[in-house]
Parts: C-alpha cells; sequence; structure tokens
C-alpha cells in the first residue's frame, strides 16, 4: 500500500475506525439506487411484453354464465283422492281438471195442497208483482252464466217442505221472530223467502235445484269471465259428450280400467 493511504499502523486506531465507517455509509447509499434501477426496468419491460406479439399473450377467461333454469313442467300425479285426483309434482298444488259427477238424490215431499190452494199464495204474486214494479225482476246474479227468463225461488224453506221445517231454527238462524205460525206461514211467501234467478241458475243447466249446494254457491259468487264451478248434464248430455269424444265411457269405470291393465300386463 502506498503512503499515500497509509497503512492501520501508520494512520492509527482511530482514523482506521473513521474510515471503516464512512466506507459502510457510502456502501448502504448504493443500495437504495440499485434497487430503484431494478423496479425501473421492471416497468420498463411490462409495455414491451404488452406490445410482443399477440400469439404470445393469452385472453382472460370469460367468467361462466350459469344457463337460464327451465320452467318446471306441470306434471301430474295421481294421489287417489275422488275429489282431488291429481297434483302437480313441481309445486304440489291440484291441478285444473273436470270431474263427471254421477248424483242420485231421492226426496222426500210431505203431502201438501197444490199452491193454488194455498191461502198464502196470492203473497207470492204480491211479491212478484212489487218486484217487477220496482224494476227488480231479474237474476240476481246477473253474470255471463244467466239464461232464460226470470223465476221467483224460495230461498230458505221451499214450499213442499214448509211442514217438516223448525219454525225456531230458522228464527234463530235467520234472527226472526214469529208470534204466531201464520206469522211463519206469511214470512215463507214473502220477500224475505224469495229471490229472483234466472231459469238456468233456477232449474237447469245451473239451477240450485239440481247441482250440490257447495258447488251452487260458488256459482252465486262467480266471477264474469270464468268457468262456472259446477254444471248439470242430463243423461242425453253425457252420452253426447262420450260420442264426441270417441270414448264409450267404458274406460271411467274403476272394474273396466283393472281389467285394462291386467290385460295389458299379460
Amino acid at each position: 500500500m502506498s503512503k499515500l493511504f497509509g497503512s492501520e499502523e501508520e494512520i492509527g486506531p482511530e482514523e482506521a475506525h473513521r474510515r471503516a465507517e464512512a466506507d459502510k455509509q457510502a456502501e448502504g447509499a448504493e443500495h437504495p439506487a440499485a434497487a430503484k434501477k431494478t423496479a425501473t426496468a421492471a416497468k420498463k419491460a411490462a409495455p414491451a411484453a404488452k406490445a410482443g406479439d399477440k400469439d404470445d399473450v393469452k385472453p382472460a377467461a370469460k367468467k361462466a354464465v350459469p344457463a337460464p333454469r327451465a320452467a318446471a313442467k306441470e306434471e301430474p300425479h295421481p294421489t287417489g283422492s275422488p275429489t282431488h285426483p291429481t297434483v302437480s309434482k313441481a309445486t304440489g298444488k291440484t291441478l285444473e281438471h273436470d270431474q263427471l259427477l254421477t248424483v242420485h238424490v231421492l226426496t222426500h215431499v210431505p203431502e201438501h195442497s197444490p199452491r193454488e190452494d194455498d191461502p198464502h199464495y196470492h203473497l207470492f204474486e204480491q211479491a212478484k208483482s212489487r218486484l217487477k214494479r220496482q224494476g227488480m225482476w231479474k237474476c240476481i246474479i246477473d253474470d255471463d252464466l244467466c239464461d232464460g227468463e226470470p223465476e221467483l225461488h224460495h230461498t230458505h224453506v221451499e214450499f213442499s217442505q214448509i211442514n217438516q221445517v223448525d219454525e225456531k231454527k230458522i228464527m234463530q238462524a235467520l234472527g226472526l221472530h214469529f208470534d204466531t205460525d201464520e206469522d211463519f206461514q206469511k214470512w215463507a211467501e214473502s220477500p224475505g223467502n224469495l229471490e229472483v234467478l234466472c231459469a238456468n241458475h233456477h232449474r237447469a243447466h245451473y239451477g240450485i235445484h239440481v247441482i250440490p249446494g257447495p258447488l251452487w254457491e260458488a256459482l252465486r259468487f262467480h266471477k264474469t269471465g270464468t268457468g262456472p264451478a259446477a254444471e248439470f248434464l242430463s243423461a242425453d248430455d253425457v252420452k253426447a259428450r262420450e260420442d264426441a269424444s270417441g270414448d264409450d265411457g267404458d274406460d271411467k269405470k274403476p272394474a273396466a280400467k283393472t281389467a285394462a291393465k291386467k290385460a295389458a300386463a299379460k
């Protein structure tokens, strides 16, 4: 080593320590500069990679979009219930269906005098005349199912059943009071027991006299434009429907269905 810098023995231990500290500080100052250069170089290299061959750059994968779910199909499922024969497998609701019911009703009509001989029949005729004068001679239901001429219907007690009803039960149910049987007889032919129905809602296709009560009450409050809750079909009507559909009706009988299944299984 030259005399210019001198050896450790020549410059002394204190000077040697000072120079060593200075060298460390100088070395530490050089390292951050190198780190900055490395970061700058990396930034410059990034655009270069973007500007490179397009074939080398792979496009970002598109996010998979799930396919729309198909609407649940209303598949019928037999229930074994005579009133709710099929339900939807998807929703569990009873499906819309037509159900043909055969109803045989045995009525018990007690002995009674002809209407014309009834001492209170004139009250019935008076009520009819009063309704006509007041412009109320039309079916109280008054919807798209109406048809035929207006008729008076005994709402609570039929004339032929008047001797088989309990007056006390009627008073309790309707909030009435009869002092005598005569009062009851008069009420039976008064507006309180009468309402105007068209022939269709009285005794024909949608008649209260031919359709079970729960179904007919739905007809009373029927919404115009919707289907009827029920309709009366004569034997000829049923036969005509079967002929039109090419169905003789045998397959609707449980015994015939069972026999057909056994035959198909063989």
